[in-house]
């Protein structure tokens, strides 16, 4: 399972990382370091400086786990304890790191787990794509022999689990990294040119004299969502129909290129508006518009297309679902939490499972997207989706634990609406993806079902013994993925085990 990397050092997050039990391009496990002066001071300096800068070319960044093994097991022979631990605090370990790299956005955090102490280092990607060692690292053996591990100019990236040289395949891969993070500044420089901020500041009638292709998927994000909401506000509703009802076309165009995110945020970002604005005919309308697009994975015998660009498609869709619902459940909005799950596009293997949730999940797990691929777990993603998009989290929820916490909470009530739509128990029909994570974030959406009678008829179809079942089947199923993860552990809130105890079979 690949890791996903986001600017996360919780003791939450250290658990995820050890029970990876394997070494990745982004994950990087030390026995030992030792920062204090010295001739292994400057070895271990050194060699830290080399991994922190080869993972600032990943395109998420990377982690560094000081005191595991390389299975992910505590190496308690290697002797790294509190006082190796205390000069990885930021202000002492940044000046070190700084002496050979320019400006490396790091965070770390010191923790202990089962006894044994370890350190969670955090590298962010590079603004230009690359770090270009800016002095040369070296140190001397205990026999006097000069090691130099890189030269002035250099640039180190991840092969597999190495921190080696970059190639000339590297480079090209790196640049095309680059052009598509840029292209959304790109577009923020183009729509000035359109002069588009310059007509939202003007009036109604301003808005109405605008041509009706105005509002398009390639304007930046800022100067999107400013206009999608200006006319949402005064109910101009052509351009938004003529922006919805285009957008399946025109990614069956970008099917695979790094075009098709962009598209997606934008469909994501109107409904995510409609959601802030009580405008649920547009979120229907926009909802109804990623369920085309999903559709376009399917051939004209409703049959799943085999290219694997397709299951990324799903992948993208169901990443900005799980958004759209964690905003959902932020603003109590129970109806569009439903409307989100239940989602069942026209296909054979769709109508299998239910609903768009589990079928992506499944086909993206079968092509081992989430073995393979840096941005695996559907919850890490969306979270990661929510950051870059701020009519997301309105609420400013990036910086707390209530964003976390509200995407393992959609997932628990996708769960009860699938199998209340479908009145029987089955794992056909959802996937904890909740279970990686602590039981704290997710048992609060079980409490609320059984204490909130209006809860429950919103998104539960089924008697009491229904329910209680799929609960209990919920959190079993949970508990055998979270173990991997040091996650899950299990239903404790007192009115939920009541419940099932009395009315499960």
């Amino acid at each position: 399972m690949a890791v996903v990397v986001e600017p996360i050092v919780s003791l939450e997050k250290l658990r995820q990382l050890l029970a990876e039990q394997s070494e990745q391009p982004a994950l990087d496990y030390k026995s030992t370091l030792d920062l204090r002066k010295g001739l292994i001071g400057r070895r271990d300096t050194v060699e830290l400086a080399k991994d922190v800068g080869a993972m600032q070319s990943e395109p998420d960044g990377g982690y560094i786990v000081i005191g595991a093994d390389d299975h992910g097991q505590p190496a308690t022979d290697a002797g790294f304890n509190n006082t190796l631990a205390g000069f990885f605090d930021e202000a002492k370990l940044r000046p070190k790191l700084e002496k050979y790299l320019s400006n490396p956005a790091i965070r770390t955090a010191q923790h202990t787990v089962d006894g044994h102490c370890y350190v969670l280092l955090y590298v962010a990607p590079s603004d230009i794509g690359w770090c270009i060692f800016k002095e040369i690292g070296e140190y001397e053996k205990d026999d006097g022999t000069k090691v130099v591990v890189f030269r002035v100019g250099d640039v180190f990236v991840r092969h597999g689990t190495s921190s080696e040289r970059w190639t000339d395949a590297d480079r090209e891969r790196l640049v095309e990294q680059v052009v598509a993070r840029r292209k959304e500044r790109w577009r923020q420089e183009m729509a000035n040119e359109f002069a588009v901020n310059a007509q939202l500041a003007g009036t109604a009638s301003k808005l109405e004299a605008m041509p009706s292709t105005a509002l398009s998927w390639q304007l930046d994000q800022q100067t999107f969502e400013q206009l999608a909401t200006e006319l949402l506000r005064h109910n101009d509703d052509i351009p938004l129909r003529r922006l919805l009802l285009g957008v399946p076309a025109e990614a069956e165009g970008r099917l695979g290129t790094v075009d098709q995110p962009q598209l997606l945020d934008r469909v994501t970002d109107v409904a995510a508006l409609a959601l802030q604005y009580e405008r649920t005919s547009w979120l229907t309308r926009a909802i109804e518009a990623l369920e085309r697009i999903y559709h376009l994975g399917f051939n004209e015998f409703g049959h799943d297309r085999p290219e694997r660009s397709v299951r990324w498609l799903w992948l993208d869709i169901i990443t900005r679902v799980y958004a759209l619902g964690a905003l959902a459940v932020r603003l109590n909005d129970w109806a569009a939490v439903r409307h989100l799950s239940s989602r069942c596009p026209s296909g054979d293997s769709v109508s299998y499972y239910g609903n768009w949730l589990r079928h992506a999940v499944t086909e993206v797990s079968r092509a081992r997207i989430f073995d393979n691929e840096e941005k695996a777990g559907l919850i890490a993603r969306a979270n990661n989706t929510v950051r870059e998009l701020p009519a997301l989290h309105p609420d400013h929820t990036v910086e707390n634990e209530a964003l976390l916490t509200s995407l393992c909470q959609f997932d628990v009530y996708a769960a009860l609406v699938a199998i209340g739509e479908q009145g029987k128990v089955s794992s056909q029909y959802f996937y904890t993806n909740f279970a990686r994570y602590h039981s704290r974030r997710s048992e609060p959406a079980f409490h609320r079902v059984v204490t909130d009678s209006a809860v429950r008829r919103s998104l539960f179809d089924g008697d009491d013994q229904l329910l209680a079942d799929a609960m209990s089947s919920i959190s079993r199923m949970a508990s055998q993925e979270g173990f991997h993860y040091n996650g899950w552990t299990g239903l404790h809130d007192s009115a939920v085990t009541g419940f099932i105890a009395k009315n499960g079979t």
